[in-house]
């Protein structure tokens, strides 16, 4: 009788099944997964995070740019009113500056400046009207005019984008101030107060009308320098609170030229919440601003 080790069985049982026999159990829990399904995940797995980067990448770069001087110049050539009777100078400013903001829900920042042009355009009167592109998704714009050696402030403008990839939000507001605030009094004296009254409607956010309260106040008189010249100026500053259909604030400190009314520096801060379909989101924002120069573009 010839005696089998373990092996030689081992060999002669797996001969059998191979010569037609029964064949072998499959393999239990630890066999060998298929190659093309761990290659069909891990390319699922590349598509989702070059998406996720794709989309990353456009959550933090779109939305706000800075707005070019040339845009502006055509913008202005395109609009009404293009030249002014007394005041600055009918035309295209560039200022210097910087800012921020930044909403709560959904959260997102964007930046402002640092080219920041500033439009001038006669409107009918004796006024005109003064509009800053701080950013392509943010403007704002005063009207001033000149009333018994007053420089007065009857209405504002300003625009808001949103961009959040799939979608955007935009809203362009409109504030009467009634009667017309003074921003710069006939006789110029230091402590000077003047009440701030106005009342704001936007086109496309349906939160009812915002009243805007406060004072303007003169913090004083000094001389600032523009490229090469030296202009005589008045620091005003402005502290308005929102109620109604938004709630916050604005704090603003302006120096505008005494001889024409034309905004030279200036510095302000917002702080205001809105309803919205996803819960109340509160718009923080900043900015400074410089002129460059007191010759116009056009």
């Amino acid at each position: 009788m010839t005696v089998l080790t373990d092996t030689t069985a081992a060999r002669e049982v797996a001969a059998e099944g191979r010569g037609g026999g029964d064949a072998l159990p499959p393999e239990g829990p630890g066999r060998r997964r298929h190659p093309r399904r761990r290659l069909v995940l891990g390319a699922v797995a590349l598509v989702i995070a070059a998406g996720v980067g794709v989309f990353a990448y456009l959550w933090t770069h779109s939305g706000a740019h800075q707005e070019s001087l040339s845009t502006a110049i055509t913008r202005f050539h395109q609009g009404q009113g293009q030249e002014t009777e007394g005041g600055p100078a009918a035309g295209v400013y560039l200022y210097r500056g910087t800012g921020t903001e930044s909403i709560s829900v959904p959260p997102k920042s964007q930046n402002e400046g640092p080219g920041i042009p500033g439009t001038i355009r006669g409107r009918p009167g004796g006024c005109f009207e003064f509009r800053m592109d701080f950013s392509t998704a943010h403007w704002q714009s005063s009207t001033y005019c000149t009333r018994d050696g007053a420089l007065v402030n009857r209405s504002r403008g300003g625009y808001y984008k949103w961009d959040f990839v799939a979608f955007s939000v935009d809203d362009s507001s409109t504030i009467t101030c009634t009667p017309a605030v003074v921003t710069i009094p006939s006789q110029i004296r230091r402590g000077q107060r003047t009440t701030v009254s106005c009342t704001t409607a936007n086109d496309h956010i349906s939160i009812g009308p915002v009243h805007m309260r406060g004072i303007s106040t003169v913090i004083g008189v000094s001389t600032l320098r523009v490229g090469r010249s030296m202009v005589p100026a008045v620091e005003i500053r402005e502290h308005v609170a929102f109620s109604g259909g938004q709630h916050g604030t604005n704090d603003s400190d302006t120096w505008f030229s005494i001889a024409t009314g034309m905004p030279l520096r200036g510095t302000w801060s917002t702080n205001v919440s809105t309803p919205s379909v996803v819960g109340t989101t509160t718009l923080n924002a900043s900015g400074t601003y410089t002129l460059t120069s007191l010759t116009p573009q056009r």
